[in-house]
């Protein structure tokens, strides 16, 4: 089969958040089955054209009024064929990805990822690509559907293309205001025909929900969840009218860059037949940190962005604060790396001068990623929702037993045997699930070495999901 991908992020290359993982590794799992899979991205100004090679094709990208001209970057990356659309204007003299900071967002957003995405398609019939599967990714790609079906198939091309739209996160829908509509390349008439517009704004993800053959959520329970007022951020009616087109397909983990038994971030690598590494990396984690090195204290890890989705709100607003209470009244260590807002990270530095046995790092570090979840008891997921989740996979994989809310992807891949619920987003049920977590540690060390052992046996390899994908790909369009 030939799949084509549009996306905004592409791990190793381009990385905002999950996306750039799932998006990556689907694609390879995709092409290790034996299909024919090319991405097209940016070339943001971070990813370095020394291993690529140009590919000799001048592209023109129709947006509003003008033209707007590319140069085309090509690099095979496992497996899977990966184009770079370079634009120095909108991608190259930038920082970031969507913004220059990860709390802020570029004024001319709705114009750049509009070029991202009629880019792909002229790229495509360029190149003879010839897709029977167009397969696009959140809101930055959003404008893919409406575009096949507005401008290109009406000239005859993609008439048997399946389009297929990834719902990655209905939280974030691409929300500009009505004049932007005027930057993104539709006529009068075909703007009408667009499903953009919300109210005097333009709602990229909505133009996709009502122009995709297949809508596909990042698990089952967020399929299901997407459908309510509470989780469907407005669209909840749109998304039930093609409740028959909507499906949840579980994302899995890079089981070779997650594995405890070779990571190279680790000081000692363990399995789940031989943990004796665990305790090592405990060890090694709460030097590094300068925790105090206790064996018999559970430690609490965390890897976020700090943003309200996460459960930012309870753990850390002062007028509620779990964190806070779970420092001063449990036995407990936590080990947090993350970033967001201002306000947040202000109070994550008081928490850490106040409270030896909380250790903060602002920002991201891969390698301290990987220690954390090696070397924590538990990892802590208080999510006010989650689409699909892949730190509950990763903790899982390495021992690190979750303690998450039910929801989304969290409730679809952890359980009783491998976890603990939080069972409302509230700084006192975050409080009572980490309590319990804890006390079970202290008391009942061999329930948690089988929980343990349940949990790295659980299968969250990218195989099984493309085995879904491949299966939602050969069913009709509408």
């Amino acid at each position: 089969m030939n799949i084509l991908f549009v996306a905004s992020e592409y791990h190793p290359f381009a990385k905002a958040g999950g996306l750039a993982d799932a998006v990556s590794s689907l694609a390879q799992a995709l092409a290790t089955r034996g299909h024919t899979v090319s991405v097209v991205l940016p070339r943001y100004g971070s990813i370095p054209t020394d291993s690529m090679t140009p590919v000799n094709v001048p592209l023109g990208v129709p947006l509003g009024f003008r033209e707007e001209w590319c140069a085309v970057y090509h690099q095979k990356h496992g497996g899977v064929n990966v184009y770079f659309l370079e634009h120095e204007a909108f991608f190259g003299a930038r920082d970031g990805v969507y913004g220059p900071t990860p709390a802020s967002a570029y004024q001319d957003n709705a114009r750049r990822y509009a070029f991202l995405s009629r880019g792909a398609l002229q790229l495509s019939l360029a190149l003879h690509l010839e897709p029977e599967v167009i397969h696009s990714h959140d809101w930055p790609t959003a404008l893919v559907p409406a575009y096949i079906n507005l401008i290109y198939r009406p000239a005859g091309h993609f008439l048997t293309s399946r389009i297929v739209f990834s719902i990655h996160n209905f939280g974030y829908q691409g929300i500009f205001a009505g004049g932007d509509a005027q930057e993104i390349g539709f006529t009068a008439s075909q703007l009408s025909a667009s499903d953009l517009y919300q109210g005097n704004d333009i709602n990229c993800m909505k133009s996709a929900v009502n122009h995709s053959d297949w809508l596909v959520a990042v698990s089952p329970r967020y399929a299901q969840e997407i459908q309510q007022p509470r989780f469907g951020f407005g669209l909840h009616r749109d998304i039930q009218r093609r409740a028959p087109r909507v499906t949840g397909i579980l994302n899995g983990i890079d089981v070779a860059e997650w594995d405890p038994a070779a990571d190279e971030y680790l000081p000692a690598t363990y399995s789940q037949t031989d943990l004796t590494g665990k305790a090592e990396n405990k060890r090694a984690l709460q030097e590094e940190l300068h925790l105090p090195v206790d064996p018999t204290v559970p430690l609490v890890g965390m890897v976020t962005r700090l943003v309200d989705q996460k459960g930012i709100g309870p753990l850390f607003d002062p007028s509620s604060a779990a964190v806070a209470r779970i420092c001063r009244e449990l036995p407990v260590q936590i080990a947090l790396l993350g970033s967001g807002a201002a306000w947040v990270e202000e109070e994550i530095n008081r928490l850490s001068t106040a409270y030896p046995h909380f250790a903060a790092t602002i920002g991201y570090r891969n390698g301290l990623a990987h220690r954390i979840e090696a070397g924590s008891d538990f990892f802590l997921m208080p999510s006010t929702y989650e689409p699909c989740g892949l730190n509950q996979m990763y903790s899982m994989r390495y021992g690190t037993l979750p303690i998450v809310t039910r929801t989304g992807g969290l409730a679809d891949t952890v359980d009783a045997e491998t976890g603990f619920f939080i069972e409302e987003s509230s700084a006192q049920a975050i409080f009572t699930a980490v309590e319990h977590a804890v006390m079970l540690f202290r008391n009942d060390p061999k329930t948690i070495a089988r929980m343990r052992s349940t949990a790295m046996g659980r299968d969250f390899t990218w195989d099984r999901s493309a085995r879904e994908y491949e299966e939602l790909y050969k069913r009709p369009a509408e």
